[in-house]
């Protein structure tokens, strides 16, 4: 499958992410705290024209590592109908690309869904800690890569 990822704004990440991450919550949920950031990220995954994957990258300390400067991924969602095909995994490689490009972080994190964990696995992310409920979202497991900046 041929995608066209590219960067967009976060109100454009709304239609996955309401009915995919915040289904049966107000639209208003969708707005996270640093979406307008200017370093924030947000990327979309296209498949002929139509948006079927979205992932979003801002600068926000790790808890568990509090003194280094890090990204969270937040926020990845496909569309029904495209997941198993990588699209996840092309929007991750692409948004770590990206960070690794416009900045010197080197710690990027995220609170994954239980059900997410082989995905991150995958592409080379760490488990920190035991999973731990957010509500009203569900059980989460948190992970950690580190970034190597080529010199």
């Amino acid at each position: 499958m041929e995608l066209q990822i590219k960067e967009i704004l976060s109100r454009e990440t709304y239609p996955l992410r309401h009915p995919y991450l915040r289904e049966g919550q107000p639209l208003e949920s969708c707005v996270l705290e640093k979406d307008e950031d200017p370093q924030t990220l947000h990327l979309g995954a296209f498949f002929n024209s139509k948006l079927i994957g979205i992932i979003s990258a801002m600068p926000n300390p790790c808890p568990d590592f509090t003194k280094h400067r890090s990204f969270q991924l937040r926020a990845m969602a496909v569309h029904p109908e495209y997941r198993g095909m990588k699209v996840a995994s092309q929007l991750i490689q692409a948004v770590l690309n990206q960070v690794k490009e416009k900045s010197t972080v080197k710690t990027v994190w995220l609170n994954s869904r239980v059900l997410a964990n082989p995905l991150y696995l995958k592409n080379g992310f760490e488990p920190i800690g035991i999973p731990f409920e957010i509500k009203p979202i569900g059980l989460h497991q948190r992970f950690i890569k580190q970034l190597h900046h080529e010199i």
